[in-house]
């Protein structure tokens, strides 16, 4: 007899979660993470920064001014 098919996901089992870990929902599977190191989020908000001018407000960018 085959396996019975796990019940999806919901966001009350994402409230479970702990703080210290980062999920989502996944094509009804949750999906749980631990959260990055400092430096790790730290180089991904300047990096995004650096980004976030030229691409997203057309400063510099391409089809910028």
């Amino acid at each position: 007899m085959p396996e019975p098919l796990p019940k999806p996901a919901t966001y009350e089992d994402l409230l479970q979660v702990p703080d210290h870990l980062l999920a989502q929902i996944i094509d009804g599977e949750l999906v749980v993470l631990p959260r990055p190191a400092f430096r790790h989020a730290r180089a991904s908000s300047v990096l995004g920064a650096d980004l976030l001018g030229p691409f997203d407000r057309r400063r510099g960018g391409s089809n910028g001014p």
